[in-house]
């Protein structure tokens, strides 16, 4: 006979029923908060793009400094030449710590380096920011890129392109709102322009820090799918195929593409098309918003292309373009031939991220992604070391018909690149 605490008790809730439903709410929700947070700590870090507009109040003769032009672009050098150190540590803490922590220690460190190097008086304090900028902010704005843009692919793993493009994005935007602000910032501080870096060191501090504390791994993934996706290779492991290697030189070819036009878009678009010293600064500013429209852009569209495919289409495009740009002499034409370059510049750090977890699993991403960056700091620091060589001695012209042929060739590495083999279990 059934009691009446058997009749009332109310039956097993089969599988998708509300508790469930309501549980995958709450994790999209959270899933929102993390993403929100991201763009909000990256926003400090893309202001490291903003650094040519400083460089000039350097060198200004009016200013304590009145450096000359090699001098000012040191801090900038030595930044992008640390910054493979700071990917390389928190990749590997990472695999060891949480995230909010690391992502904590990147912002004081990024915050804390400017505003060491706003201290500065003079040129006699030019070390102040050649340590407080190209060292210490150097190795935060490493460690300050991995965390987020690994973390979250684990909270999307079904969608891992976008959500490297919604970080990094942030990153990019973080270079259209820092422009302005330290044009302004240098122009209000007149002869001591390294008090540009006090402010927004106090700035991003703040939202460094504020971004940080809301960053959290996801809760355990109950998919197989997910749970897959979590394993994977270990850096070591990663470090022995071919296809580390190869995505490493990829990366380094878009990187060099973008970052070289870049470093001289200015004066190239002055002298190929006559455009005006104001006109080729805006023209710096509206690619600045290319780049950043480029990493979610690309990270959606290689979701659907296929991974490899989109760096096939973003070399490929970069290459076609940089060939076009030299060859131009109108402004009209100028403008969207560069910023298609820049729009698969941006796109290549959106979509490397989610081809490192699709090769070799999200487990140890963090640190086996963190070590491709060398390829950022070599481009960054080669590229346009060539391109400025080459329009030094045969004009701009020449110098994009080379970086583009270069970039065209590097189209077919793509198609040379599979996923490595599944490792044992």
């Amino acid at each position: 006979m059934l009691s009446s605490a058997t009749l009332t008790r109310p039956p097993a809730a089969p599988p998708g029923t509300p508790r469930r439903r309501g549980r995958l709410g709450r994790i999209g929700r959270r899933r929102g908060l993390v993403a929100a947070a991201v763009v909000l700590n990256q926003l400090a870090y893309g202001s490291v793009y903003s650094w040519s507009i400083l460089s000039a109040g350097l060198q200004s003769p009016h200013s304590a400094f009145a450096l000359g032009r090699d001098e000012a672009g040191l801090p900038f050098a030595t930044a992008h030449a640390l910054v493979f150190v700071g990917t390389v540590l928190g990749g590997l803490l990472m695999s060891r710590r949480p995230p909010r922590g690391i992502a904590l220690v990147a912002g004081v460190l990024y915050a804390g380096g400017l505003l060491l190097a706003g201290c500065a008086d003079g040129r006699g304090d030019f070390w102040l920011v050649l340590l407080g900028y190209g060292v210490i902010s150097g190795v935060g704005l490493g460690l300050g890129y991995i965390v987020p843009t690994t973390m979250l692919q684990k909270w999307f793993p079904s969608h891992r392109a976008l959500a490297a493009g919604v970080a990094t994005g942030g990153f990019g935007l973080g270079s259209v709102i820092g422009a302005p602000l330290m044009r302004a910032l240098v122009a209000h501080f007149g002869a001591d322009p390294a008090r540009a870096l006090l402010v927004l060191g106090a700035i991003f501090l703040v939202t460094t820090l504020t971004g940080a504390a809301f960053f959290r791994n996801p809760p355990q993934p109950a998919a197989t799918a997910d749970r897959k996706a979590l394993r994977g290779h270990r850096t070591a492991q990663a470090l022995r195929t071919p296809q580390w290697y190869l995505l490493t030189v990829i990366l380094l070819f878009n990187t060099a593409a973008g970052i070289s036009m870049l470093s001289v878009v200015a004066p190239a678009a002055g002298s190929l098309t006559g455009l005006s010293p104001t006109a080729a600064a805006a023209l710096t500013g509206a690619l600045g918003v290319f780049n950043t429209v480029g990493r979610p852009l690309w990270g959606w569209l290689s979701g659907r292309t296929g991974l490899m495919t989109a760096f096939v289409l973003m070399l490929g495009s970069q290459g076609l373009c940089l060939i076009g740009l030299s060859q131009v002499s109108s402004p009209a034409m100028f403008l969207p031939l560069a910023a298609l370059v820049c729009l698969s510049f941006g796109g290549g750090f959106a979509t490397m991220p989610a081809v490192a977890s699709e090769f070799f699993g999200l487990a140890h991403v963090g640190a086996i992604y963190g070590l491709m960056l060398i390829g950022w700091s070599l481009a960054g620091i080669f590229g346009p070391l060539l391109v400025s060589r080459l329009a030094a001695d045969s004009g701009y012209g020449t110098a994009f018909l080379v970086l583009g042929t270069i970039t065209v060739a590097a189209a077919a590495l793509p198609w040379l690149t599979s996923r490595p083999k599944p490792l044992a279990a």
